[in-house]
């Protein structure tokens, strides 16, 4: 019988041949059932194309244009190895400067590349900071985060593009008048510093004042200082070049300008993705949105979106019962397929009644599917899907999952009604599992058969949790991310990553810090409030 033996990782012995090193890597990962992927890969460049979920600081967009110009003036080696080096000197400094802010933004999360390295040195007692790279990753954080949305900005020209007649050996900086702008922008802010003049090309450390100098003009927090680099920011996330087509940059706008409707609605839909989801959704649902309509279509969108990670946080509370229950009811070799069978329909799906949100429902596995759904839907009818979100990840169990799937389903709209921008997110799948709209199939076609509640939920989990988590894991071999596999025919789990999962990054977050970097909003007296700006943008896309 095939076994895996799960063992702590050990340190490679100093002088030991790399080929004895073991050929499995445990590690938990983080996409156990192929739902995450469906967020980030499919749905999120479709909804906010160019942005990063951590590309989240708007000064970032000149300072690289700056650095990027200034490498090419002075004529430095004409290859992307050489610019990560300069890069990531020049990004460390930059963290430093931010640790130094005297408005305190070294102590909170502020996004500054290189943190982790710029922390440490900004909190010795030297009067100079020793020069180091920002990170080890090659091109620093301006490959890690900035580097795409850059590019596809039309901002930047990345190495082994046609320039004119030959092709370009390296990064460039686009002549497109907007990437000019911003790095004159940077520019001009920081061009007399002692840092900018005296040292920002030196060898020797750098003196602690000569940073916190330089804080006062470039750190994150001072962009609202400069109208001009903070207008040319403007320009460069929402007007296309000349040269790519327009469908990009609209869509980044409507999704942008959405946020700020919704922040307007509810400002905390600021610092949170629940208060975000929970007020498009209300949005949507309370209006009559068209598929020519930007305001409508843009809420299908986003609302599909929301829908997509309630149905994934309902499979991810049954995903987390059945590991935990698998784990313990396990002898050492796994359990049979009536084993498996008995603590699905056992266990997993457990008695009634139960509680939901204070009024109580009572079940038993027998009793006809449809049934149980339509109780479904009539006891959760009124919560917000959001509080039934919430509710059903405190409990965590196989019930509360299945509860909140099925009263999403019975939430989406017809389809036949629907705009074509909801069907065209909700449609979004992965390799391994299926779209929202292809889910909320599937389970109609099931009940089609009128199976009772334990046969429904059987089937549920074996094919949206056992088969879609082998197939995933086998795929990422040889990282072992296997919560549980069939060998020999018994389903072994293991202690690896117990746990639910989270929801991928929907990236408001970085939507709420570009727009507020870029003047659209800003905090008066700890509450968000739409600029004359951002109000002007809001209504120039939306209305």
């Amino acid at each position: 019988m095939s076994t895996i033996q799960i063992v702590p990782e050990a340190p490679r012995l100093s002088g030991h041949p790399e080929w004895i090193e073991r050929s499995l890597n445990v590690k938990a990962g983080r996409d156990p059932l192929g739902l995450q992927t469906i967020t980030l890969d499919r749905i999120m460049p479709i909804l906010l194309p160019g942005i990063l979920v951590l590309s989240q600081r708007a000064r970032y967009f000149s300072l690289f244009p700056f650095l990027l110009r200034l490498y090419e003036e002075l004529r430095l080696p004409p290859t992307n190895e050489a610019l990560s080096d300069f890069v990531k000197l020049r990004e460390f400094e930059y963290a430093v400067a931010v640790q130094l802010c005297p408005r305190g933004c070294g102590q909170v999360s502020a996004g500054a590349v290189g943190k982790d390295r710029a922390g440490p040195a900004a909190a010795t007692l030297s009067d100079a900071i020793e020069r180091q790279e920002s990170v080890e990753s090659f091109l620093g954080g301006y490959g890690l985060y900035y580097r795409t949305p850059l590019v596809e900005l039309g901002l930047v020209v990345p190495r082994g593009t046609a320039v004119g007649e030959e092709v370009t050996p390296v990064d460039v900086l686009s002549r497109d008048e907007r990437a000019q702008a911003l790095a004159d922008g940077f520019r001009d802010a920081v061009a007399d510093t002692a840092y900018h003049r005296d040292h920002m090309l030196g060898f020797e450390p750098i003196p602690r004042s000569v940073l916190e100098e330089f804080a006062e003009r470039a750190c994150l927090c001072r962009l609202p200082e400069y109208p001009e680099e903070q207008r040319a920011l403007r320009r460069a996330l929402f007007e296309p070049p000349a040269t790519q087509l327009e469908p990009q940059f609209d869509q980044r706008r409507r999704s942008f300008a959405l946020f700020l409707r919704e922040l307007e609605r509810q400002p905390a839909v600021a610092g949170s993705n629940a208060a975000f989801r929970a007020a498009v959704w209300d949005d949507f649902t309370g209006r009559d949105g068209a598929d020519d309509d930007p305001l409508g279509t843009t809420l299908a969108q986003w609302a599909a979106l929301a829908m997509k990670e309630h149905l994934q946080e309902s499979l991810s509370a049954i995903w987390s019962h059945f590991c935990r229950l698998g784990l313990n009811a396990q002898r050492q070799d796994g359990l049979t397929a009536a084993e498996l069978d008995e603590l699905i329909r056992g266990p997993l799906l457990g008695q009634g009644p139960f509680d939901i949100l204070g009024r109580s429902l009572s079940y038993d596995s027998a009793m006809p599917a449809r049934e149980f759904m339509s109780a479904v839907v009539e006891i959760t009818r009124p919560a917000a899907p959001e509080e039934l979100r919430l509710w059903a990840i405190g409990e965590e169990t196989g019930i509360a999952g299945l509860v909140l799937l099925l009263a999403t389903i019975a939430r989406l709209p017809d389809r036949g009604s629907a705009p074509r921008a909801w069907a065209e997110t909700g449609l979004q799948h992965s390799e391994r599992q299926p779209s929202l709209l292809g889910f909320a199939m599937l389970i109609e076609q099931q009940l089609e058969h009128e199976p009772s509640l334990a046969d429904l939920f059987a089937w549920l989990v074996r094919r949206f949790v056992v088969s879609a988590h082998e197939q995933i894991a086998y795929s990422k071999l040889p990282d072992f991310t296997f919560r549980f596999r069939w060998e020999s025919g018994r389903l072994r789990f293991y202690p690896i990553g117990l746990g639910r999962f989270d929801l991928a990054d929907m990236r408001r977050q970085s939507m709420a810090r570009l727009s507020e970097d870029v003047g659209l909003w800003a905090e008066s007296d700890g509450v968000p409030l739409l600029t004359e700006a951002g109000s002007r943008f809001r209504g120039e896309v939306l209305e």
